[in-house]
């Protein structure tokens, strides 16, 4: 139902409840009970863990930094743009960097989504997990995929600074004290610089998700 998890996105409010959203939802359509979401941090080149059901220290350890040339099945969607399923790990020649630590966590199946939005900006990796050879029916991914653009939609809309900030502050009705203008004009100001610098800062991130090395 693509209507219940979209009134889900738009009732969160940070990135945070996003990711756990998304993940129970992915969870709940994969009927996995493992399953992690990365989001990509541009800048420094990796995915990074943000939410995760069933894992341990050593997986969250292995998994923690995952970068584009890694042989991982989220490393892989990352670099397809596109969803990526992995079987069987044990038969999977690529896999096995990985295979060791994802069996002891007791996996022997994955999938990985990448969260790409309306716009085409990749923000991260859906992925979920399975204890026997599986691969998820043709529905299953497609709805994953969809929740995963809504999730995408609403990351950037809250990046964006749509929502109110509550550290921001409020000098919308001007100062009690006329001996307080020059501050009040300082403080106008400052404000105005700061949804500046923000506003470039979302146009460069959006330009740095979308992936450089596709056209």
């Amino acid at each position: 139902m693509p209507e219940l998890i979209a009134e889900r996105l738009r009732q969160c409010r940070n990135i945070r409840s996003v990711v756990d959203c998304l993940l129970d939802r992915a969870l709940q359509v994969s009927s996995a009970g493992l399953g992690n979401i990365q989001l990509m941090n541009w800048k420094a080149g990796y995915l990074e863990i943000k939410a995760q059901r069933g894992f341990g220290d050593e997986f969250l350890n292995f998994f923690e930094h995952v970068e584009l040339e890694d042989r991982s099945a989220c490393a892989r969607a990352l670099r397809d743009r596109d969803s990526v399923v992995i079987e069987d790990i044990v038969a999977d020649p690529q896999f096995s960097p990985c295979l060791d630590v994802v069996r002891r966590a007791g996996v022997l199946a994955v999938q990985s989504t990448p969260l790409v939005s309306s716009s085409g900006a990749l923000v991260g990796i859906l992925s979920t997990h399975f204890p026997m050879p599986h691969r998820p029916t043709d529905m299953q991914m497609r709805i994953m995929k969809e929740a995963g653009q809504l999730a995408a939609n609403t990351i950037i809309r809250l990046r964006a600074g749509a929502q109110t900030v509550d550290s921001e502050i409020d000098i919308t009705h001007g100062p009690p004290d006329r001996r307080c203008d020059e501050l009040h004009e300082r403080l106008l100001t400052s404000k105005r610089l700061l949804i500046e610098s923000r506003e470039v800062m979302v146009r460069t991130e959006m330009l740095l998700a979308r992936s450089p090395w596709h056209a």
